[in-house]
Parts: structure tokens; sequence; C-alpha cells
């Protein structure tokens, strides 16, 4: 059995290995880039002439992937603080002079090797860059209306009064849903397990203040653009002041795995919140359980999403896959009352709304409530 030493020195090591990730996205996507003009330039010169263009924008593309490593340099800058002082992270992630950063030779001599990265944990580098489009940019309103406002819209008929109410948002992300409740005056807590995630949403809800910072999230996109302005066009975040708290709202976000981190929680919370969230467990039965537990009497699960299931089809990872008319079941099973149940069609996920393709969920949004007795 591993002792508390050993797993904390564990969990140091894959918080160092997501700060390493997010410092070699500069050298893959600019990998990425030249193998695209490698190829390009492969071609019989024929070709080549009919794309005048495509130096100049290779160029815009690079410019774009050297803005986002500026981002995410600025983002990692204090993420020491994330660990206790005698946690603090090694050499890899040591603070760096952010002025002047745009220069390509400075950039060059910040990046990292990839040695000890996989694909996945490249792919969460680039996943977390667009979920501040979904999370905390103008761009992203419509994809939060379709996944956020119904759950906010059904808190708000049922809890009109903030005051000392308790909203837990599991599977928080960049933490937007969390912040609204928030915002509005509700005590609210967001739960969340990835790292990269963590890390991005500490920076957007603790570093940014008045500032905004440009993004290209779609910059390493080469397929199923309309257009070259399409690829490398910006969005700005956040795109509200995430300070414009209530000084009687609490409001913070837990680190952990949701079923390690409230497996003991009882009464506790008024609502869980749940956006995109039942289907990342293992066992869906286990988290519904766990809800009901840390609801008070009277209090709701309110969730919208798919049933995609998150570990499906990972080889050794445990996985129970079953259709909504079972989750229905067992929600009834647990003790649960159904106050509203609703389909809600064509919900995007972090989704470039330019692209040539589109991937929209049909996604059951459903309110349940604990019995008072």
């Amino acid at each position: 059995m591993a002792t508390k030493s050993s797993l904390e020195e564990e969990e140091k090591k894959y918080f160092e290995k997501c700060v390493h990730s997010f410092r070699f996205y500069r050298k893959h996507a600019l990998e990425n880039l030249h193998k695209n003009i490698k190829d390009f330039k492969a071609l019989p010169p024929k070709h080549q002439s009919m794309l005048q263009n495509f130096m100049n924008q290779q160029a815009d593309i690079k410019r774009c992937i050297e803005m986002n490593f500026m981002f995410i340099l600025h983002m990692l800058d204090d993420v020491n603080e994330m660990f206790t002082p005698e946690q603090n992270m090694n050499s890899d992630s040591e603070e760096t002079d952010n002025s002047d950063k745009c220069n390509g030779d400075k950039l060059h001599r910040m990046d990292v090797s990839g040695e000890g990265l996989s694909q996945g944990d490249l792919d969460r580098v680039y996943t977390t860059i667009r979920q501040f489009v979904r999370d905390w940019s103008s761009d992203g309103v419509s994809e939060r209306d379709k996944c956020y406002a119904p759950i906010i819209k059904a808190v708000y008929k049922r809890y009109d009064n903030p005051t000392g109410v308790s909203i837990l948002v599991p599977g928080a992300g960049l933490g937007r849903l969390a912040f609204e409740f928030a915002s509005h005056g509700y005590n609210c807590e967001g739960n969340e397990f990835s790292i990269f995630m963590l890390i991005a949403s500490n920076f957007v809800l603790n570093k940014t203040d008045a500032i905004s910072f440009e993004l290209y999230p779609w910059a390493t996109c080469s397929t199923n653009n309309f257009s070259h302005a399409d690829r490398i066009r910006s969005v700005t975040i956040p795109d509200i002041d995430t300070t414009s708290i209530p000084e009687t709202a609490q409001f913070g976000m837990c680190a952990g795995d949701f079923t390690e981190v409230y497996a003991n929680d009882h009464d506790r919370f008024d609502v869980v919140a749940a956006s995109f969230f039942l289907d990342t467990a293992h066992n869906i039965i286990e988290y519904i359980e766990l809800i009901y537990n840390m609801l008070k009497p009277g209090g709701h699960l309110v969730s919208l999403g798919p049933l995609l299931y998150h570990y499906a089809g990972m080889p050794n990872q445990p996985s129970l896959e079953i259709p909504w008319e079972d989750v229905l079941s067992i929600i009834k099973q647990v003790g649960f009352v159904i106050e509203e149940i609703e389909d809600i069609a064509d919900v995007p996920y972090i989704e470039n709304n330019l692209s040539m393709v589109s991937v929209l969920y049909k996604c059951k949004f459903f309110v349940a409530r604990k019995p008072t007795s």
C-alpha cells in the first residue's frame, strides 16, 4: 500500500508533467507547422505556384502559435503557488520574466523537449486552450447558452434568494458555471480532477483581474477550414470581470477525484449542478449515490449532458456504459424524485463554429430532488 508521502510525490511529479506539457506547446506546434511547409516544398513547382500565399499564411500561423505560447507562459508564471511551499516545482516551471517575450529567439530558449510526454498529454494542452473559448470568451456565449443556461435557470427558479444556498459544480473545467453562481451571490464550490484545467482556471479566476488576453485557439487546426482568416482568428479572454463576486458569497475550486473528495460528505449541498459530468464516471451508479448523500434533504441534482462515457474503450479502465432508461431507473431507485426531464438537441462541446465539421449532442436535461424525509 502506498504511503502518504509517496502519493504526494507521485502527485507532484504528475503536476510537473502537466506544466512540462504546456511548455512543450510551442515546439510541438511548430514541428507540425514545419512538416506542412516541408510537404509544400516537396510539391512540383507548378503546384507550388498555384498557392502564392501559402508561405505568408504559414508565417501568420507561426505568429499565432507564438502568441499562444506567450499566454501559456503568463499562465505558468505563478503556478508554484498551487503547491504548498515545501512542494514547490523544480526549474522546469520556474517563474520567468514576461517582458518582451514576443522575440522569437527568447521564446525558442524557453522551449522544452517532449521527452516523457504522450500524445494524450499534448491533446489536453490543445483542449485546455480551446476550453477558454467555451468558458471565457464572447465566442462561447452560444455554447454556454446551450450547456449552462438551462442549469442556471432551473437553480434560480428553485432558489431565487441566493443567501446561504450552497452549490457544488463537479467537473467544473475552467470554472465559468461555478463563477456564474458565485457572481449572483450563491456559495459555490467547483470540483475538477484535471490538473490542466485547474492550472487554467486558477489563472483566469485569480490572475487576470482587469487584464485581457488574445488567444488563437484554432491556429493549429489545419483541416476543415473555409478560409485562412477563420483559422487565425483570435478570441479575447476573459469576457467578464472575474473579480465581480459579492463579498457575501463564498467561492472556490477544489482539486481531486470526485468520488474521493466527497466520499464522506452528507447533507452538505443544496444543489449539485452538473454539466457534461455524469458520464465521466467509471461507475455512474456510484456518482448518483454519492450526489444523493451529499445533498441536503430537499436539495436538487440539476444535470445536462450526453452519455459519451469518458472511459469507454480504454484498456485497463473499468467503465459501466448503460442507456439513459437505465440511468433514469437508477436515479429513482437511489431515492430521487424527478421534477423535470427534457431533451435538448444540438448541444456543442468546445466547437469551432466556423469549421466545416460540427459535432452536436442530443442531451438529457433533468432536475431530481432528494426528498425531505
